[in-house]
């Protein structure tokens, strides 16, 4: 199998719609089926000062690719491979890994477009919130220019309703009915700058609590030939999967600096910024989340965590649970994140 480098994303991918303008402010996502959030997440960032949404779109057929063709702002971009197909990947230092194509491509499209800017990476349900007092994502941008630091982390915060009975319902289409429908967070630190370093990474995200307290616990399942001999990596596909606790949500694309897969950059971020992404896993596309994840199989190891949720959501279900606990917290401001250790500015 070939090792593909960065170089090569423009033969494995192509412009299906719109056309990329470099100069413009601009959000790179890649997306599969994605209109449930699409008005919202368009909305929303439009909102906060981004000019130019570069998607690539992994073979959707619900109307993802007809609705973005008729935004203005919008560029989509495809490729015969699949999100979850496995490629050999050459960084620039010259290693190898084995990376999902959807990674692969996450890291290396921007790249042939934009050159001294900086680029932002979410995706479809998250939700970058800016710190108090900021009304355009520009005035970070122009702050990490000053600082001169290639990148700004986030925490990610799970967003969640009071109870089971709220993932009932039709998926708000606008960030405020998000944030009506599942106001809850967790005011827990998640992330610790460290000067110089990558972030240090603290406490327990919302699913993994959620996990412990309705007893989910890690099952290995072998099939076929699996019944006689199972590898370690196959054993380890089948854990916990943990959800992400941060990420990389600002990244200046040059010649020293990139994103290195789906969380990272390859250079220490902001020691001074730190974003705050809003991620609704727990929302009323939650079932549906999880089957098409389980069919489509593209997520890390399979979509192993996707099972999980599946358990999770038959026993809260059978429970009538509660997402609740002491560190419950209604949003009400970006200043509760700040007060709780999750955004700083």
């Amino acid at each position: 199998m070939s090792a593909y480098g960065i170089e090569d994303a423009g033969r494995l991918a192509r412009v299906v719609s719109g056309q990329v303008d470099a100069d413009r402010l601009t959000l790179f996502s890649t997306m599969k089926n994605e209109m449930g959030f699409l008005p919202a997440f368009l909305s929303h960032y439009r909102a906060i000062g981004f000019e130019q949404f570069l998607i690539f779109d992994d073979a959707s057929d619900d109307g993802t690719v007809t609705y973005l063709a008729a935004q203005p702002d919008c560029v989509v971009m495809q490729s015969d491979l699949g999100f979850g197909d496995e490629i050999t990947y050459r960084d620039p230092e010259g290693e190898t890994r084995q990376e999902r194509a959807g990674t692969y491509f996450k890291i290396a499209l921007p790249h042939l477009f934009f050159d001294g800017a900086y680029v932002a990476y979410v995706d479809a349900d998250e939700f970058l919130l800016l710190p108090p007092g900021v009304s355009s994502i520009r005035e970070v941008v122009t702050r990490l220019a000053a600082e001169g630091a290639p990148s700004a982390i986030s925490t990610v915060v799970e967003f969640f309703p009071a109870d089971v009975a709220g993932l009932s319902g039709d998926l708000p289409r606008s960030f405020d009915g998000l944030l009506e429908a599942y106001p809850y967070f967790q005011s827990e630190e998640l992330v610790r700058l460290v000067p110089g370093a990558q972030p240090e990474l603290l406490g327990k995200s919302k699913t993994a609590r959620l996990f412990k307290q309705f007893g989910i616990e890690p099952k290995v399942e072998r099939r076929g030939l699996q019944r006689l001999y199972m590898s370690s990596k196959a054993r380890k596909a089948q854990q916990f999967q943990k959800s992400p606790r941060h990420k990389t949500p600002l990244v200046l694309r040059d010649g020293q600096s990139r994103l290195t897969g789906s969380h990272y950059a390859n250079l220490p971020p902001s020691e001074t910024v730190l974003l705050t992404v809003a991620h609704f896993v727990f929302t009323a596309q939650f079932a549906d989340k999880i089957a098409r994840a389980m069919t489509w199989g593209a997520h890390a190891n399979g979509a192993a965590k996707y099972r999980y949720y599946a358990e999770l959501l038959a026993r809260m279900q059978a429970r009538e649970g509660s997402f609740l606990d002491e560190n419950s917290v209604r949003f009400e401001s970006p200043q509760q994140l700040i007060d709780a250790g999750l955004m700083r500015w």
